[in-house]
C-alpha cells in the first residue's frame, strides 16, 4: 500500500480557505439579494393636505364637483358633515355625475346608484364611492390626497 501524504503546504491551505471564504459570501450575498426581490420593501402612503375652499362656499343642498391633483371629487354635506368622494365608479371607474333631483350619484356606464352618502344602492357597482378625508382648520376645508 502506498503512502498518503498528509502535509498539505500552508499556501494551499490559505488558497482553499480564502477561495471558500469567497465562495461562501458570494453566496449569501446572492442568496440575500434573492430574498430581497421575494420581499420588496412597501413604501408607506404619503398624503397632502390640499385647501379646497372655506366653510361658507358648502350650502347644505349642493354637490360641488371639483379636480384636487389628479382625482376628480365630490364635496358635499351630510349629516355628519363634510364628505369628499371620488367620482369614480367602483365598478369600472367611469365618472359618476350627480342627480339633484333624486340626491343621487348615478354612474352612466352601467346605471349603477349610489345614494348621497356615497353607498351603492342599484347596478353594479360592488362597494361604495371612495372617500377622501375632508379636515377643517377654522373656516379652511382641506381634502387629504395620496402624493405620489
Amino acid at each position: 500500500m502506498g503512502v498518503i501524504n498528509d502535509n498539505i503546504s500552508r499556501r494551499k491551505f490559505l488558497s482553499s480557505a480564502f477561495m471558500s471564504l469567497g465562495l461562501g459570501f458570494g453566496i449569501g450575498m446572492l442568496g440575500l439579494r434573492f430574498l430581497q426581490f421575494l420581499s420588496p420593501k412597501v413604501k408607506a402612503d404619503r398624503f397632502e393636505e390640499i385647501l379646497v375652499g372655506s366653510a361658507g362656499d358648502v350650502s347644505a343642498s349642493d354637490v360641488m364637483p371639483m379636480e384636487i391633483g389628479n382625482s376628480k371629487v365630490f364635496l358635499l354635506k351630510t349629516d355628519t358633515g363634510l364628505i369628499a368622494f371620488s367620482r369614480k365608479c367602483t365598478d369600472l371607474g367611469c365618472l359618476v355625475s350627480w342627480d339633484k333631483a333624486k340626491e343621487q350619484f348615478i354612474c352612466p356606464c352601467h346605471q349603477g346608484v349610489y345614494d348621497r352618502n356615497g353607498k351603492n344602492i342599484a347596478g353594479p357597482p360592488p362597494r361604495p364611492l371612495d372617500r377622501f378625508q375632508v379636515v377643517q382648520k377654522g373656516e379652511n376645508i382641506y381634502v387629504k390626497v395620496k402624493t405620489a
